[in-house]
């Protein structure tokens, strides 16, 4: 078969062995466990990569304590194992946050039964975290805390408070930026990965999928992708491209999930503060809660609730989903006394819901994952489908898919299961605390101690290509905004290396600045014309990617703020 010429992008051959629909974080995994195991593969996203779920989330790796609420034990060591497993792949990309977790007279809500939870957390999680030889993956112990210190940031109850205790959980700096190097790891194993590319349906004939009829939002070119094995991994909505096949509905329904942004409350500390939502866990400690959590100097706080019958494009947050969030914070810190007007940035996303009933206002975050093959649901032959993993999990589902996809090729290796092991690009480095010293002191004539930690926090050991670049041009060696810590080489480097096609690639998900509170027009235009100078962009096309960013920008704003 002839390579197919997909606009200005690199020729793309039209047989696979397998093809991924999905750019988020699941399908990002799965096209590189499919890679790695010799199978040729091609990934394909409607828009950016990482740019719907994956990048809505609050960026916790979760270890799984929460799964002790529905005695999922099994999810518990699951998810303790995966956050290892995901951690230890980009150790420069993770760090572990302080939750404040307070306690109150009782039994459910008290100091006994938090501890006892801990201590059977500690039992069942035993040898899932201890792989790692880099101290810097070491999870702190969980510890207790007083009740003044924990009034003394600011958290008050009308109920007694006896203490409380500090657990720690992992952070991903940046989701979108996990996303990517995943893909991007997959991309050196040579998978070929499209962004804006939209699948249109399934090549069926009779029983079976072989491949997909996509378009090209880049060109407007419409073309046939032939593969052995499709994977759908389009998160929420895979239903919608199943349904066109006349394959069976997966999803009972849909939870969408709010984030806000707003100036730092905790200082270091996260916590989960109780909201009016109540949980469906068996051993719970209440309702459910939301959380506070520190990131980029600001709170991170998430999320709402809010029942769909279905996902929709639509994912700037309501009016109603802010005050949500807001009433709950100001309920257990009256001190904060936030508004909207506090809301920097807002975002919103969805996630399916498994259960055979969905209970109307009580949360089913069960973390429960499914994977499909309609040769026995559907008696198609040629699909899977991959649903319900969140980001901790993804990796897990990737690796379930692929041997499933390499049992119906019937494909061999002798990889065994290689993303258990795997490290990113950027992670050539022994010890994450030595090499982020030795980055400190190489580079302190050129960068501040923030600038360069947080470039280590994107770039892991390819920090030295950023350092090349501001070398080479010094005028690129500077922040795009006062007190920011990304400077214009990251720009530069996201236009001639990332895969990007539109600016807001750059702005929202190769690198952060779409979600702080900086973004005014003169650093877009700043940002347009260091992108636009490497991707060959006229005055014309400069200015309609500046338009692009402006009206995703409105998306984050709060209905009340924006205008």
């Amino acid at each position: 078969m002839p390579d197919v010429q997909l606009s200005d992008r690199q020729p793309v051959k039209q047989d696979f062995d397998v093809l991924v629909i999905g750019g988020g974080i699941t399908g990002a995994w799965t096209a590189l466990d499919c890679s790695l195991r010799g199978l040729s593969t091609i990934l394909v996203e409607i828009g950016d990569f990482g740019g719907a779920t994956s990048m809505r989330s609050s960026r916790l790796l979760h270890g799984g304590i929460r799964y002790l609420q529905q005695l999922e034990l099994g999810k518990v060591r699951e998810s303790s194992r995966e956050r290892e497993l995901v951690a230890q792949s980009a150790p420069h990309m993770v760090d572990f946050v302080p939750f404040m977790v307070p306690t109150f007279s009782g039994v459910q809500r008290g100091r006994a039964f938090l501890h006892a939870g801990m201590l059977a957390y500690r039992a069942l999680t035993m040898g899932t975290h201890s792989a790692s030889k880099d101290p810097a993956l070491k999870i702190p112990n969980d510890h207790h805390i007083s009740r003044s210190e924990i009034q003394r940031h600011g958290i008050h109850s009308k109920e007694k408070m006896t203490g409380g205790r500090i657990l720690y959980e992992a952070q991903v700096q940046s989701s979108e930026r996990m996303t990517f190097e995943v893909i991007n790891r997959a991309r050196a194993e040579g998978a070929v990965a499209l962004n804006y590319m939209a699948v249109q349906r399934y090549i069926k004939t009779d029983d079976q999928v072989a491949g997909v009829v996509a378009k090209d939002l880049v060109s407007g070119n419409t073309l046939e992708l032939k593969a052995r094995i499709v994977i759908n991994a389009a998160g929420p909505w895979c239903d919608s491209l199943n349904d066109n096949a006349s394959l069976q509905k997966l999803n009972t329904g849909f939870a969408r999930g709010a984030h806000i942004i707003t100036r730092s409350l905790l200082g270091p500390y996260a916590v989960a503060l109780p909201s009016n939502f109540k949980s469906d866990g068996v051993a719970t400690r209440g309702n459910r809660h939301i959380f506070i959590i520190p990131w980029r100097n600001r709170s991170l706080i998430g999320t709402s609730y809010m029942e769909s019958s279905e996902p929709t494009e639509d994912l700037t947050p309501t009016p109603d989903e802010i005050q949500q969030l807001i009433d709950t914070v100001n309920q257990s810190l009256p001190e904060s006394r936030l508004t909207t007007n506090d809301v920097i940035r807002s975002f919103a996303g969805y996630y399916p819901l498994q259960s055979a009933t969905i209970k109307k206002g009580i949360y089913q975050g069960t973390g429960e994952y499914r994977l499909v093959d309609h040769r026995t649901t559907d008696s198609v032959e040629g699909l899977i489908t991959a649903l319900g993993a969140k980001f901790t999990t993804a990796r897990r589902i990737a690796e379930l898919a692929t041997e499933l996809a390499q049992k119906k090729l019937g494909h061999t290796t002798q990889n065994g299961r290689p993303t258990r092991s795997i490290k990113l690009l950027g992670s050539e480095y022994k010890e994450l605390n030595q090499f982020r010293s030795a980055c400190l002191k190489k580079y302190a004539n050129l960068w501040s101690n923030p600038v360069c930690l947080h470039l280590i926090n994107c770039y892991g050991s390819r920090i030295d290509e950023i350092a090349k670049l501001c070398d080479q041009d010094p005028a690129l060696n500077r922040v795009l905004f006062d007190g920011g810590d990304t400077i214009a080489a990251q720009i530069v480097w996201a236009a001639r290396h990332e895969v990007v096609v539109h600016l807001g690639d750059i702005l929202f998900r190769r690198t952060d600045l779409g979600l702080l509170n900086n973004l005014t027009i003169d650093v877009i235009k700043d940002c347009a014309d260091l992108a636009g100078e490497g991707l060959g962009w006229d005055n014309h096309r400069r200015q309609g990617e500046i338009e692009l960013v402006q009206k995703e920008l409105e998306k984050t704003m709060p209905a009340s703020n924006s205008g």
